[in-house]
């Protein structure tokens, strides 16, 4: 029912991006072959629709994983790179901000399950740099990351 239910979205998003507009859709039955075309697979479990180059996932897309959670934004030689929005269905995370190789990099904002949120800079999938994480009983801590942790604030 699950794939079902995929494969007429992916149907109906994929048929909206091309509807009234230049872009070509994909051709073919082997998305290894598609480039510079608008197209929508779905593979054990995951789903994309977006925009391919070469083959893989390149320009504005929405990727569904396995579990439910969604990224739409922008991909980059298969990867999630640049601004992207990261919801996490099953328990309620969301990120919205920059992406580099698929990993939180640059600036962004994380809302966690338990009500707390991070705004603030990334490296490499951590908060890194300077931000502040607002606990949801609105105690903030504002200054330095250092690999996902709290070190100072910045004066």
């Amino acid at each position: 029912m699950r794939i079902k239910i995929l494969t007429i979205y992916l149907f109906l998003f994929s048929t909206q991006i091309c509807a009234g507009s230049n872009i070509i859709k994909c051709k073919g039955e082997n998305h290894h072959n598609w480039s510079n075309c608008v197209g929508s697979i779905a593979l054990d479990g995951t789903a994309y629709v977006g925009h391919f180059k070469d083959g893989l996932y390149h320009g504005k897309g929405t990727f569904t994983f396995s579990d439910g959670a969604t990224y739409v934004g922008e991909f980059n030689k298969g990867k999630e790179s640049g601004y992207g929005i990261f919801t996490c269905w099953a328990h309620g995370a969301k990120y919205k901000g920059s992406f580099i190789n698929g990993k939180k990099q640059g600036y962004g904002v994380y809302s966690y399950p338990n009500g707390d949120v991070y705004k603030g800079n990334w490296h490499n999938g951590m908060k890194h740099g300077e931000g502040e994480y607002i606990y949801k009983n609105k105690i903030v801590e504002k200054g330095l990351f250092s690999n996902d942790k709290y070190m100072k604030l910045n004066k």
